[in-house]
């Protein structure tokens, strides 16, 4: 039998099958990791076996074998290995990388692995146990050996402990435990324990479905295809999804549902635990690395039939898939940083076609290039247009802070938000308020002479975090003391602008001084389950006003939340980027849908621009008057969907280096494309809008092209010429239509 392996190396060069011989007394299939011997050196490599055979393809005399096989079950899918070969021609990868994917990164090298514990077993029958307590005392019943007997009573009482369980009841208890089971009394075992990530939660009563819902799931049920599930905030979209999995579950399938943020998931966990069991892995970052090697470990060996997680989760080693399930769909935190540059709608859907599952796209607010397909029958639209409970979606009030600042007003707080913000405590109601930028200020600069706080590491200006009295560069974590005087000028006139979640949350305890305040940030959510007792704590109504980022602006389900209050709705609407109309208005619709969820809400929404048409169609709760305004401005520009940018992101720690690459790149391309240089929509090289980034320049080239039947050949041509640039001491790599254009 003969072994074909992808050898776990990141190099164009190695980007191919190796043969390898599978010896006689050696178990093996498809899927499974090995050691084999690469190279003249036979250096010991690992390997991914993606295919066997009784004949060989090697056309050499001496071919090796596989040394060793790292697992006793396999660790890839037939359909993952074909996913990832799609991977690597769509995302122009190379396979190992696409493979590397498609399991935790530490088991890559032994660095994780199986929790074994040593587990006690008890054993004896009643006429053994008497025998063995007399032999541990004197002939006048007083113990020879007090810790023994005292073992062997509590083991007889629980039957198995592990030795660490034992140690606990019984302090220094590990000589005495080890001679009862030299002298035959107690059995010893390496056992397997798994590291549960979670809570269990209750099981419930089945939720009866509203007639909009029971409609929703059973036209996604009803065949096999690809959905747009369009609700409304509030409209109970989490139990349809709970229902289509439930039922794949019924027909022996199994289920991925993705979520954007990790926030988001104990919530969820918890839903269908109640509702489904213990069929469910929870798979994201922050789980511990023992934790996400034992939840991969459930779904690879079929005890786990349902994932539930963020982006990587799509690559679950899940077998016989019924459906896909992306919720909040909209997220632009469903596309990879790293390369490769991967999108989980796009690996969904290629995932979806292999095991011919169904992909349900779902969300309040879609984003255009999924509301695009729908439109085009791409998708299949369902709609959800109605909130449970009858309740109606929460009215809007836009204040202008421009009026607010003429009036005299210089706090963070319009006079409307302050006095609804008082009503609703009054009434021992919650309230949450959302700005999307943490710290305490954002930028700090100098009156005098205008100098302003840089990181030394990356071209972007220093946020103020007051909480820790220092300035922090939210690109690369470097942090520094706040001066008492300008360096530039010597004067003490530096002076903080712009705020964030840390001052709002400053403010409103100024304010409202009795009010119990929480904040939900990157800053306060860095520990383990600190997303979740932030959660549990504002779900019990242990707080009134829980302030927030994006986390809170999604998802979330507080029955007692009766106002939500942007705080400043500007901050994502100017950013240098084409979709920033589109991020605000899923943003504010997003907020909004905080509140009334059980009963009727309220939301106030400060802004400096209230007659931006993404605000006007977010207070009328309006996606699909929005939807025809965005895409007459992107028709009128050329923006995607009608175009697409293709972006080359040079970085390195050499300057020169950096420069040099980028603009021989540029000078290929135009070599490279001169036949159609001139159809270009856009062609641009030059430094990257923050120049540099944790000490490493960045120079990019941006093209823009039309969005046509040659888009496919030009997209061929650009791999083609890209494999031919290699450069030293810099790396670069391609993205199209990328999340960020900074």
């Amino acid at each position: 039998m003969y072994a074909k392996v992808i050898i776990d190396i990141i190099h164009s060069e190695v980007d191919r099958v190796f043969e390898y011989l599978v010896p006689d007394d050696m178990t093996i299939h498809v899927g499974f990791r090995v050691h084999v011997p690469f190279g003249r050196a036979n250096t010991l490599r690992e390997g991914y076996v993606i295919g066997l055979s009784e004949k060989c393809e090697y056309q050499g005399k001496n071919i090796k074998s596989i040394v060793k096989v790292l697992s006793d079950f396999a660790a890839l899918t037939a359909g993952q290995i074909k996913l990832a070969g799609i991977m690597r021609r769509y995302y122009h990868t190379t396979l190992a990388l696409a493979l590397r994917l498609m399991f935790p990164a530490e088991m890559r090298g032994g660095r994780i692995g199986d929790r074994l514990e040593r587990e006690l077993v008890f054993s004896l029958d009643e006429e053994a146990f008497e025998e063995a307590i007399s032999s541990l005392k004197t002939v006048t019943g007083k113990p020879k050996a007090p810790k023994q007997l005292e073992i062997l009573e509590t083991m007889r009482r629980y039957g198995s402990l592990k030795t660490a369980a034992l140690e606990e009841l019984i302090p220094g208890s590990a000589s005495a435990r080890d001679t009862l089971v030299k002298k035959g009394l107690l059995e010893m075992h390496t056992v397997e324990t798994l590291r549960n990530p979670r809570k269990t939660a209750e099981r419930e009563k089945d939720f009866d479905l509203t007639e909009d819902q029971l409609k929703a799931a059973n036209t996604i049920l009803s065949v096999t295809g690809k959905y747009l599930l369009h609700g409304v905030t509030g409209s109970g979209k989490t139990e349809v999804y709970i229902h289509i999995v439930r039922d794949c579950l019924k027909r022996g399938k199994s289920a991925i549902v993705l979520v954007p943020e990790i926030s988001l998931t104990p919530q969820l966990v918890a839903m269908f635990e109640r509702r489904i069991g213990q069929e469910i892995a929870v798979y994201h970052s922050t789980l511990t690395a023992g934790e996400r090697y034992d939840e991969w470990k459930r779904m690879a060996t079929g005890h786990a039939k349902v994932v539930i997680g963020a982006r990587s989760a799509v690559f679950a080693p899940l077998n016989n898939i019924g459906v896909i399930i992306i919720d909040e769909e909209h997220e632009s935190s469903y596309k990879s940083d790293m390369h490769p540059k991967y999108t989980a709608h796009e690996v969904a859907r290629m995932r979806a076609n292999i095991e011919k599952a169904s992909l349900v796209l779902a969300s309040a607010t879609p984003s255009v290039e999924s509301y695009i397909k729908a439109k085009n029958n791409i998708y299949q639209i369902v709609q959800m247009p109605k909130r449970l409970f009858g309740l109606k979606l929460p009215a809007v009030e836009i204040v202008d802070m421009r009026e607010e600042v003429v009036r005299g007003n210089r706090t963070i707080f319009s006079g409307l938000l302050y006095n609804e913000i008082s009503n609703a405590l009054d009434n021992h109601r919650q309230v949450m308020l959302f700005i999307n930028r943490r710290g305490y200020s954002t930028f700090v600069m100098c009156r005098g002479c205008g100098f302003v706080e840089y990181c030394d590491n990356c071209e972007v200006t220093m946020t103020y975090h007051a909480s820790r009295g220092l300035l922090m560069c939210h690109y690369c974590g470097r942090t520094k003391r706040l001066r008492d005087v300008c360096p530039a000028c010597g004067k003490p006139y530096l002076k903080h602008y712009g705020i964030g979640t840390q001052q709002v949350e400053e403010q409103t305890r100024a304010r409202f001084p009795k009010a119990r305040v929480l904040r939900m940030d990157l800053d306060t959510t860095r520990g383990k389950d600190a997303h979740l007792k932030i959660y549990e704590q504002f779900k019990s109504g242990a707080a009134d006003i829980l302030i927030g980022t994006q986390m809170i602006a999604k998802g979330l389900d507080f029955a007692r939340v009766s106002l939500v209050g942007v705080v400043a709705a500007d901050n994502s609407l100017y950013i240098p980027d084409y979709r920033s109309p589109e991020k605000t208005f899923e943003l504010l619709e997003q907020v909004a849908g905080r509140a009334g969820r059980k009963d009727p809400g309220k939301v106030i929404v400060q802004t400096y621009s209230p007659d931006h048409y993404a605000i006007d169609f977010a207070k009328k709760h309006d996606y699909e008057g929005f939807f025809e305004e965005e895409m007459n401005v992107r028709r009128a520009a050329l923006l995607p969907p009608y175009s697409v940018f293709f972006r080359f992101v040079f970085t390195g720690k050499k300057e020169s280096a950096v420069k040099d690459a980028c603009l021989d790149f540029e000078k290929g391309f135009r070599e490279a494309f001169s036949d159609i240089f001139d159809k270009l929509l856009m062609f641009d090289c030059g430094e990257a809008p923050i120049k540099k980034i944790q000490g490493h320049t960045r120079w990019q080239v941006l093209v823009k092209v039309l969005n046509d039947s040659e888009l496919a050949q030009f997209r061929k041509r650009l791999y083609i010429y890209t494999d031919t640039k290699q450069y030293k001491n810099c790396a670069y790599g391609m993205e199209i239509n990328p999340q960020s254009m900074i």
